[in-house]
């Protein structure tokens, strides 16, 4: 059965946790939150019967924004304090019982160097591999689009080859910005099947994308346009990989917009067509 979810990303006010109840939530994903804010978070989930997953990092205690998060360098110093904030998020989703943990894979910051990327990013793996086995926490890596040595369905798969402990969360929105030509969703979907345990799941187009960022998933949204299309691309997708979770990741809503809360009614309506599906 896959789990429908909501990321803190659609909070217009990043503490207003009751603003996520409108989407009926099995799970939300919290995403950079201090040390502070843990125990009432582990008390909203336990009150309302939600299960907690994480985005690296939580918790995150500095006094400014994280603008890098670098696990595979080429900065020495970055790469050891990305394992360090992935450990510590690993670790807190041990205490708080979290269904997984998401991390971003590679460093997507330009200039990109081939020289001792591969060897920073199987040591980062393996690392991130060994906190599974440790705390007994899923840790997912997340596709990104930005690093030309590490972006299509092949080279995540040859990556993480080795690596049989982390799952992989399949953001469509990152697939789908590569191209046609580089890898798509359902590229992914086939490559990792069962490996993908969760997705985050929004609209986009290349065009934009730069503007408005991550977007609602609606019905109506047409590959013609330059959209992903997920009305018809998530049943094919929800088939090859059975996820644990699809969790909606996108913004706040604009002043003005449909309701978000829309997304949650249309996306539980198709996870519960597949899984009905699935069990004749």
């Amino acid at each position: 059965m896959t789990l429908l979810g909501v990321s803190t990303a659609a909070l217009a006010d990043r503490n207003d946790f009751e603003a996520l109840l409108a989407y009926r939530p099995d799970v939300i994903e919290f995403y950079g939150y201090p040390g502070s804010a843990l125990p009432r978070i582990a008390r909203f989930c336990a009150d309302h019967g939600i299960r907690p997953a994480l985005h690296t990092p939580v918790p995150y205690d500095l006094g400014t924004p994280l603008r890098r998060f670098a696990p595979t360098g080429p900065d020495p110093r970055q790469a050891a304090a990305a394992l360090r904030l992935t450990e510590a998020t690993v670790r807190c989703a041990a205490d708080l019982d979290a269904l997984h943990v998401v991390v971003h894979f590679p460093s997507p910051y330009p200039p990109f160097h081939e020289a001792g990327f591969e060897e920073a990013g199987q040591e980062f793996l393996a690392a991130t591999a060994a906190l599974v086995r440790r705390y007994g926490v899923p840790v997912l890596v997340e596709n990104l689009s930005a690093h030309p040595l590490m972006r299509t369905p092949e080279q995540y798969q040859r990556a993480l080859a080795a690596h049989r402990d982390l799952g992989l969360c399949l953001d469509l929105g990152h697939a789908h910005l590569l191209g046609a030509e580089l890898g798509t969703p359902l590229g992914f979907a086939s490559a990792f099947g069962s490996r993908v345990r969760s997705m985050h799941v929004y609209e986009t187009t290349a065009e934009r994308y730069p503007r408005h960022g991550h977007e609602p998933a609606t019905a109506d949204r047409s590959r013609a346009d330059g959209f992903i299309g997920l009305a018809g691309l998530l049943p094919d997708l929800l088939r090859l990989t059975r996820p644990a979770v699809l969790v909606m990741e996108h913004g706040p809503p604009a002043p003005g917009a449909p309701q978000a809360n829309g997304t949650a009614t249309w996306l539980r309506e198709l996870i519960h067509h597949h899984d009905a599906g699935a069990t004749v």
